[in-house]
């Protein structure tokens, strides 16, 4: 899930697979041209500017969807489908989209057009860091907040939970990079909300399988639903990364898990620094009144196709509140991949409002124009820690959230 954008992590292919493949310009409209940065991929805005982290220009970028086998990284497809090789569903990737010639792979358009010699130029998708999320052995796939290890935790039988560890091309780590990886598994701890520390009571220690490609560790008695946190260190460097999982059933290695929600085509623009894992709920969120109003996301994050925003205020408001309702759910529940869904349409939703300021006293208007601001900033940031798995963070945001939508409903409802 930091920054799934909020494009999730794939193999680099090359050119010759897609050239191969016969796609055609003309089978289909282009898609849209986005702004990426050339160092962090993970950022893509709608229109031109600077990256938010290194500051270089942005450059433009046709981003499209494609299918790959979770396993078989040489499968590609347009559609969906299974492996050829196992047979196991394609999982949808996110993917740059350009023109090359056959006879000069350096040619790069993003147009289709004439090569030198007059044959036609052929469609090349290259696959982007970050543009898979998907889990490659039925598990829940997190992205660490150093925004290159990502990992898949998964519970194949009774008291065994599994990981495994993945670059940002969702590629398996080598064994020398697993050798460096220390963690625990955490299955019951206390939080002090007055020293602000906790307590861990029951901790496993993960360990690397031998001739095998994930850890492991041995739990103690559990029972459904199970709420697993996995503490790990990726090198002797580094800080500690907390990634929370809820398990509601052994997960299958056959298929991919049911709660995997498809990545999206853009991501967001800045993804905040995470929080100490042993932070207090409440207060992980700081909140700043000085800021500026935020305007409307041109890249539609949440499918317009999928949610109708009604014309009334009410209507909007009774909508805001089910969509709060949905993400609360989610989160209860663990699954956290699904979170940004309900989290955007509500956003969207809460953003269909801003127009209507103007017809509040001003009274309510000291009350709605804030809540805006903090909704709309909460929003992203439940998109940002579901993506890392971390549950504090995500409750922390999820309070914010909840906060400022009752005083948007407060301020909107018709009386």
């Amino acid at each position: 899930m930091r920054a799934a954008a909020v494009i999730g992590c794939v193999v680099l292919f090359v050119a010759a697979v897609a050239a191969q493949r016969g796609d055609s310009p003309g089978q289909r409209s282009l898609p849209p041209v986005s702004f990426t940065c050339v160092h962090h991929p993970d950022v893509v805005e709608s229109r031109p500017g600077s990256c938010p982290f290194c500051k270089m220009a942005l450059v433009p970028v046709r981003l499209d969807s494609a299918w790959t086998c979770p396993i078989h990284n040489a499968v590609v497809e347009s559609s969906p489908g299974t492996c050829p090789v196992c047979r196991r569903p394609l999982n949808r990737v996110t993917v740059s989209v350009g023109w090359t010639c056959r006879n000069d792979a350096a040619v790069e358009r993003l147009e289709p057009g004439t090569c030198s010699d007059g044959t036609p130029m052929v469609m090349r998708r290259t696959l982007r860091p970050h543009g898979n999320h998907n889990p490659q052995h039925g598990g829940q796939f997190f992205m660490a907040s150093d925004n290159w290890h990502h990992l898949e935790g998964t519970y194949p039988r009774e008291r065994v939970f599994r990981m495994y560890i993945y670059d940002d091309y969702a590629r398996p780590l080598s064994a020398d990079r697993l050798k460096k990886i220390r963690g625990r598994v955490v299955t019951k701890e206390t939080f002090d909300p007055r020293t602000r520390t906790t307590t861990e009571r029951a901790a496993f220690t993960l360990r690397l399988v031998r001739n095998a490609e994930y850890l492991e560790a041995r739990l103690d008695q559990v029972t459904f639903p199970l709420d697993v946190t996995a503490k790990v260190t990726f090198d002797d460097r580094t800080d500690e990364h907390r990634f929370d999982f809820t398990f509601t059933q052994t997960t299958k290695d056959s298929a991919p898990s049911a709660n995997v929600v498809q990545p999206r085509e853009s991501r967001r623009t800045n993804v905040p620094t995470a929080p100490p894992a042993d932070v207090e709920p409440a207060r992980a969120i700081p909140v700043n009144k000085d800021e500026p109003d935020l305007a409307v996301d041109t890249a539609v994050l949440a499918d317009p196709s999928t949610q109708t925003i009604p014309t009334s205020m009410q209507g909007m408001v009774d909508l805001l509140r089910s969509r709060s309702t949905e993400v609360a759910a989610l989160i209860e529940r663990g699954e956290f991949s699904a979170v940004w869904v309900p989290a955007f349409q509500a956003k969207e939703v809460a953003l269909a409002l801003q127009p209507h300021l103007s017809h509040l006293s001003p009274a309510q208007r000291e009350i709605a124009a804030p809540a805006l601001r903090d909704f709309v900033r909460a929003a992203w940031l439940l998109d940002a820690y579901a993506d890392v798995g971390n549950r504090l963070q995500i409750e922390a945001a999820y309070q914010v959230f909840a906060a400022a939508g009752k005083d948007l409903a407060s301020a909107f409802a018709e009386r």
